[in-house]
């Protein structure tokens, strides 16, 4: 029964999590991906910035936004996402499946060589969640 207990353990560990993990991929990948797995945002283009390079989708319903920045070779150096306040207890809870209870709003994981560190600000009407590496 202990082995059978440990192996489960051991599989959920190693299935992959579908989460915000862009950092270092090329805008051409994260396009692609966005595509493929998050059909329910649409791709923003109206907005421009001189001064940042970035990749905005929203939902239809405007509750979620998805801001990810890009570095001088169009490789993810952030992502900020802006969700309703009415979907804060979800997204706290699925944060903390994902990289274990996160103290403060605060927690952290790391893709490949680098850490990245996950933050959460709430204001009056909605809450941003930051990734950006450490």
């Amino acid at each position: 029964m202990k082995r059978l207990q440990l192996s489960l353990i051991l599989l959920i560990f190693m299935i992959p999590v579908k989460a915000q993990e862009f950092y270092g991929m090329t805008e051409k990948n994260i396009r692609a991906l966005m595509e493929r797995d998050y059909q329910g945002l649409t791709p923003d283009n109206m907005v421009r910035n001189n001064l940042f390079r970035y990749l905005r989708y929203h939902s239809a319903d405007d509750d979620e936004t998805w801001i990810i920045f890009l570095d001088d070779r169009n490789r993810c150096k952030g992502v900020r996402i802006t969700y309703s306040n009415t979907l804060y207890d979800t997204k706290i809870s699925e944060l903390n499946r994902k990289y274990g209870y996160g103290e403060g709003g605060k927690w952290s994981y790391r893709l490949e060589r680098n850490r990245i560190a996950v933050t959460v600000h709430r204001d009056e009407w909605f809450f941003t969640v930051t990734h950006v590496r450490m």
